[in-house]
């Protein structure tokens, strides 16, 4: 979605491809790598489950065997089997096809092949061999395999950077500017290191185009805001056709609501339609039901904290431990959002005194030097310990556990998003709002406003099971370490 006016660029000239590996090649050697290794990995997992079921002393111990002793002969022939299954799993989990995805998300994906690949080892062996082997061993497969795995992932892609920095990356011309070029530019940089980008503001004359495209040696174009005549779209394909340069057109739709856009096949055609940005019932109730779960265990989990914390505060300064402040919520309802006291009793009735300090340009107020948060505030905040409470929100039905973090009613913040990006500041309340979220594993408080709501109306376009638990393993490390917390 643009949300602010791109910064002007240079256009730069094609950086000549260096002499080295050709990127198919480069491609066949990741691949390689990682059947290689990961079939290792498997099989490493299987033969360091066998050893601590049957060989470790201390384990043999505490399980005792029934029965004779056991061949690591009958396992290994069932790695036959079990290998290539898991390989395949692996495959269609998209880790050999999606090289670039982030580490939290490949590490979900090898959660998921593990648990797979455990399951069907243990349902093959259950269906055709019942007694012949142990299903205590091959269910320990399962944490062994997360853990080989991720180190077989984790050096493929260390030896595939190791080969970007050596492949003979032909450069791409970028035409059309604005934040979807800025994207695009980044990600190719990132993936092929050696390739240049330049980019063109508008689409140039055939002849002039012809011109550049004989002179830069492009692997291809990309034309964004293709916005000019047809004719001379198609005039800039067929160059690049003669000239065994790639096409690609993104359109301009994309630039206006980008993530919400869907191919719809059902006319016949290719066609686009806006993706509808709430969740499906079936989505809402397994949110929910992962909500109710999570908050459940981590309540349990972390209740003598709790005891702590409210009598620091209660010693700390005079007033409530609890501080509620009516929120705005799903559908725009409100509620009374729960906290641990960080401020001064009379805070509420001081903030007008304070919006002056604000560090926030946009619709959201936040000051690093605000005068109302108390001693033990100031730590609370610092690693977000004040928003603990928010998990009886989550079992009140008001919040979620991932989501855009609550609005005010009072801050004004509501008011400013409506003003700065119309209809569309509606969207954030098309989910439960959530104690953490995208942008605060993404900066807190130093991401800024428009940062802010883009990385909200990311969040609700793309919602997974899958990214509310990578946001999830980010926030402890944010918490301890992140900035932008005050």
């Amino acid at each position: 979605m643009a949300l602010h006016a791109p910064r002007p660029r240079r256009a730069e000239g094609p950086a000549a491809p260096a002499a080295g590996l050709p990127p198919w090649l480069r491609h066949a050697l990741r691949t390689a790598c990682h059947l290689l290794l990961d079939a290792a990995a498997v099989a490493l997992a299987y033969r360091a489950a066998f050893w601590l079921r049957f060989q470790w002393p201390a384990f043999v111990g505490l399980v005792p065997l029934s029965g004779s002793p056991v061949d690591w002969r009958l396992y290994r022939g069932l790695l036959d089997a079990a290998v290539p299954i898991w390989l395949v799993l692996l495959y269609l989990n998209r880790l050999y096809t999606a090289p670039w995805m982030s580490a939290s998300d490949r590490f979900l994906q090898i959660l998921k092949s593990s648990a797979l690949g455990t399951l069907t080892t243990l349902v093959a062996a259950f269906l055709y061999a019942r007694l012949a082997y142990s299903r205590l061993m091959l269910a320990g497969v399962f944490p062994l395999s997360v853990a080989f795995l991720s180190v077989s992932q984790a050096l493929t892609l260390w030896i595939d950077d190791w080969l970007a920095r050596h492949e003979a990356a032909r450069p791409v011309l970028l035409v059309g500017g604005g934040p979807v070029a800025e994207v695009l530019r980044e990600r190719i940089q990132a993936r092929h290191p050696g390739a240049g980008v330049r980019e063109l503001g508008d689409l140039p004359a055939p002849a002039e185009l012809g011109r550049l495209l004989d002179a830069g040696g492009y692997y291809e174009m990309i034309l964004l805001r293709a916005g000019g005549a047809r004719e001379r779209v198609l005039a800039a394909a067929e160059a690049c056709d003669a000239r065994g340069v790639g096409f690609r057109l993104v359109p301009d739709l994309l630039e206006i609501r980008m993530g919400e856009i869907l191919m719809d096949p059902h006319l016949g055609l290719p066609a686009y339609r806006i993706k509808h940005a709430s969740l499906t019932r079936a989505n809402f109730a397994a949110k929910r039901a992962f909500d109710l779960a999570f908050s459940s265990l981590l309540l349990l989990a972390t209740a003598p904290a709790w005891l702590l914390i409210c009598l620091w505060v209660k010693l700390d300064s005079p007033g409530p431990i609890l501080f509620a402040q009516d929120r705005y919520g799903f559908r725009g309802r409100v509620f009374k959002a729960f906290k641990f006291r960080t401020m001064v009793a009379d805070a509420e009735t001081r903030i007008a005194s304070v919006k002056g300090l604000n560090d926030q340009a946009g619709a959201f107020f936040k000051a690093k030097s605000d005068p109302r948060v108390t001693r033990a505030g100031k730590v609370l905040r610092r690693f977000s310990l004040d928003e603990f409470p928010q998990f009886l929100n989550v079992l009140l039905g008001d919040m979620s556990v991932v989501g855009p973090r609550p609005l005010a009613l009072t801050t004004g913040e509501v008011e400013a998003l409506e003003r700065d990006f119309g209809e569309t500041a509606k969207k954030r309340a098309n989910l439960l709002p959530g104690i953490t979220g995208l942008w605060q594993v993404s900066g807190r408080s130093d991401v800024s406003s428009e940062q802010r709501f883009a990385l909200d109306l990311y969040y609700i376009e793309h919602w997974s099971l899958g990214l509310d638990l990578e946001i999830i393993l980010k926030t402890p490390y944010v918490m301890v370490f992140g900035k932008g917390a005050y």
